[in-house]
């Protein structure tokens, strides 16, 4: 006989999501988790837009978040917003942006 298997006392992320408490971005990061099995948020420190959609055709599939980086973005424009929203809304990943330079004065 094996060991004992260790059950966790927190509610799973399916259930913390149905919280009428948590704001609608909370519920809706923590049902993408339970959904994709996974928490994965990837950076995307990439130069070009369309190095952007590159990766995040191949990685939208797994991931819940694409951080992005939109002022290393040699040709950021239009474009590339709608784009990339295209992508997260056909592979259900929400889009983080972080500003790289913001904080620089």
């Amino acid at each position: 006989m094996g060991p004992k298997q260790h059950t966790s006392r927190s509610p799973t992320f399916s259930a913390r999501a149905e919280s009428k408490t948590l704001p609608a971005l909370t519920s809706y990061l923590l049902s993408l988790i339970a959904i994709k099995q996974s928490n994965l948020c990837v950076s995307a420190d990439v130069h070009t837009t369309s190095a952007l959609f590159r990766l995040a055709e191949e990685v939208g599939d797994s991931i819940c978040v694409l951080k992005t980086h939109v002022d290393i973005i040699d040709d950021f424009s239009d474009r590339t917003i709608k784009g990339i929203q295209e992508i997260a809304n056909r592979k259900y990943f929400l889009i983080f942006e972080d500003r790289k330079f913001g904080d620089i004065g």
